[in-house]
């Protein structure tokens, strides 16, 4: 699994997403004479839009002069060089000088990309409407800098970075957040489970925090995006909301509707017992190195009632994941193969009746019906086959 600190990483790209700042705090400054770094003479910092950057606005409960960045340089510059300054934003250059001076180099196995626009920081965690007795998820650590903001709004955070570079980086600029417990490894045990010692970390912050909820705020790589939102979805108490930076091509999954085009086993999964949003669209110019694709900030808060209505999660998500193996084929044929096949006595016979209860018409496919009728879908066909 990757790790991001709002960093992310494309197919074949190797690196997180949306995670990865500086480290160190104060604004960089440019030395008599010259520019500030990266910038031509006389031109203004822009924003994501081409617009003239603006501070963004303090996080709750942090007040003018509070400490932003801590994290303190692993080792000092070279002789006749200038000390790497407390930057309060997170450039190329910074990013490219500081993993220059602590050794590290990025692994494009793990889809490290760095989320290099810190108003999108700032924008991810206003978003995910943290309160101060909440306990926030984070899967990909990065270099710390969305741990940080997640740090001073919520109650208790527990974040998860697999890479022992980034790792050692995150604690260095974590060193005075008391309210945070970084989980060195993988966030999965499988493609279906999550890690125990992660899960042990976020029950023992849940129960130090009564009263609070679970959210997942995240740059989430996108090799594990699928398995960590579904997996979560499906434990006993999942979060609340999840706010994480994704693939936009997944973003478009996880908030699709019956008849999309995107529509997929996901998109029902969330759906039947979610809302989804896409909230912004990124493009590759705000992360470094910068994908081959565009990247969305999806936010998806549960229903209470709807995950009631499903008899058996576990069981419907098996389900929906083989009908939408043949999601394009008609209906009929996918039951009956699902049952036992054609060979089976009686299986066409009972498949006939369940699409007569349902008032399914004989061209019926799974891409068409939402995520409520496969509910009832999957309730009819376990009464009448099991399974």
């Amino acid at each position: 699994m990757s790790s991001r600190d709002g960093a992310r990483g494309g197919p074949g790209k190797g690196i997180p997403k949306g995670r990865q700042q500086a480290a160190g705090g104060g604004r960089a400054r440019a030395k008599p004479g010259r520019p500030a770094a990266g910038l031509p003479p006389g031109q203004p910092r822009l924003g994501a839009k081409g617009t003239a950057a603006r501070r963004p606005p303090r996080p709750p409960g942090r007040e003018r002069g509070d400490a932003v960045e801590r994290a303190p340089l692993r080792q000092p510059a070279a002789e006749g060089e200038a000390p790497l300054p407390r930057a309060a934003r997170q450039t190329t250059a910074y990013l490219k000088r500081l993993f220059e001076q602590v050794g590290f180099g990025i692994d494009a196995s793990r889809g490290q990309n760095f989320l290099i626009d810190l108003n999108l920081v700032d924008l991810i965690v206003r978003e995910a409407g943290i309160g101060p007795a909440d306990v926030v998820l984070e899967v990909g650590s990065g270099t710390g800098v969305l741990t940080e903001r997640l740090a001073a709004v919520a109650g208790r955070v527990v974040t998860a970075e697999i890479d022992p570079r980034l790792a050692q980086l995150s604690r260095d600029r974590l060193i005075e957040a008391d309210n945070v417990e970084l989980v060195e490894g993988d966030a999965l045990a499988s493609k279906h489970t999550m890690a125990p010692a992660l899960l042990a970390a976020v029950d023992t912050a849940l129960a130090a925090s009564p009263g609070g909820a679970l959210r997942l705020v995240a740059n989430l790589p996108f090799c594990v995006a699928t398995p960590v939102i579904s997996n979560l979805l499906a434990l006993s108490r999942p979060f609340a909301s999840a706010t994480v930076t994704v693939q936009r091509e997944m973003a478009e999954r996880m908030s699709a509707h019956a008849g999309d085009s995107s529509y997929n086993a996901l998109s029902v999964w969330i759906g039947a017992q979610a809302d989804a949003e896409i909230v912004r669209c990124l493009p590759p110019t705000v992360f470094w190195p910068r994908p081959k694709v565009d990247s969305a900030i999806v936010r998806i808060v549960v229903d209470a009632q709807r995950r009631e209505a499903i008899p058996d999660p576990g069981r419907f998500h098996r389900f929906i994941r083989d009908l939408f193996c043949h999601r394009r084929k008609l209906l009929r044929g996918v039951l009956v193969r699902i049952a036992g096949g054609k060979r089976e006595s009686g299986v066409r016979e009972a498949v006939e009746g369940l699409f007569t209860t349902l008032g399914l018409g004989p061209d019926a496919r799974a891409e068409e019906i939402p995520p409520a009728g496969l509910i009832r879908l999957e309730t009819e066909f376990h009464a009448r086959f099991g399974g």
